[in-house]
């Protein structure tokens, strides 16, 4: 037994006696052992953070590793021996990960258990076995790598996803298939193809429906995630041309945030409608009168809007019932 143990234990005793000689009530003596057992909790809770912290170096050391080995000695090394190399980080990430859950036999309870420490960990080190497993596939294929190489991604952290759940490999998850739309995309059609709007913001709606449908158990993170993939859609439209079709699917992707935001009460969506409107009205009226607006009447322009979104965002805030304003 430790000396902090020790000492929590005379503590405990003293105030026990102290309660039986009549000199601290029992409520008081209840109260200060609380407390202490609350500071007992912190202290166990900061170790715990420490470990976690030292997952999360050593999941990022391993895939640090990998990519400078490839990245030193790429013109050195054989292909299989790049792909090896890749696998072999793979596989000893996946195989801590599995070391921390438990074993096989322990993933499933695991992947139902509330979020902890160690579940962000494992989730954190499938996330990074999904990057090496996507730059293995990148590093043996010669045709059409970037998509191959986020489709293997993609599929690696859904199915950690699935057996492990947590929030860093379902990020991921989100991440790579941008990289899925992106490289089909560039692989098929031209850069100055509709596709490019077309395809992000069907992604983006697909995972906001995902997460308002329940289908992933990290709603409002991949909600917000599904509306950025969804402006960023519609932004890249503004350089296509026509600009109309940018800023306008920017703002009605705004004010189906501000719709959402009374049916949900997820902050984030009430953010990013703010963001798209702020962003869609000045590129409205700069089309609008052809550029004429000088810089300064643009950042005036800007403060109004955000002003603007600012009432609206508090007013709808006050409509929300006080347990949803979180």
């Amino acid at each position: 037994m430790s000396n902090s143990q020790r000492l929590s234990s005379e503590q405990r005793a003293r105030l026990e006696r102290l309660g039986e000689q009549g000199v601290l009530s029992r409520e008081q003596v209840a109260a200060v052992l609380d407390e202490l057992d609350r500071e007992r909790g912190a202290a166990w809770g900061s170790r715990t953070a420490v470990w976690e912290v030292l997952g999360y170096i050593g999941g990022a050391l391993v895939l640090g590793g990998a990519v400078l080995l490839v990245g030193m000695y790429w013109e050195d090394l054989a292909v299989p021996a790049r792909v090896g190399l890749l696998v072999a980080a793979t596989l000893a990430l996946v195989g801590a990960g599995l070391v921390m859950v438990g074993g096989p036999r322990a993933l499933r309870a695991f992947g139902e258990a509330e979020p902890s420490a160690r579940s962000r960990i494992v989730s954190a080190l499938v996330a990074l076995a999904s990057c090496t497993a996507a730059l293995a596939v990148a590093s043996g294929v010669d045709v059409l790598e970037s998509l191959a190489a986020s489709v293997t991604g993609l599929l690696v952290a859904l199915l950690g996803y699935v057996v492990v759940g947590g929030l860093p490999v379902l990020l991921v998850a989100v991440g790579f298939s941008v990289g899925v739309v992106a490289a089909a995309v560039a692989e098929w059609f031209d850069s100055s193809s509709p596709a490019h709007t077309t395809g992000l913001v069907a992604l983006g709606t697909l995972w906001t429906a995902l997460a308002v449908l329940g289908v992933v158990r990290h709603r409002r993170p991949v909600l917000g995630a599904g509306v950025l993939i969804a402006l960023a859609g519609a932004q890249y439209a503004v350089g296509l041309g026509p600009s109309w079709v940018g800023y306008g699917l920017t703002l009605l992707i705004g004010l189906l945030c501000f719709g959402g935001y009374l049916v949900e009460r997820a902050v984030v969506l009430l953010a990013l409608g703010v963001l798209a409107v702020t962003v869609a009205v000045p590129e409205a009226v700069w089309d609008w009168t052809g550029g004429a607006l000088g810089g300064p009447v643009v950042v005036l322009l800007v403060g109004v809007v955000f002003l603007a979104a600012s009432a609206l965002g508090l007013r709808l805030r006050r409509r929300a019932p006080a347990s949803d304003q979180r």
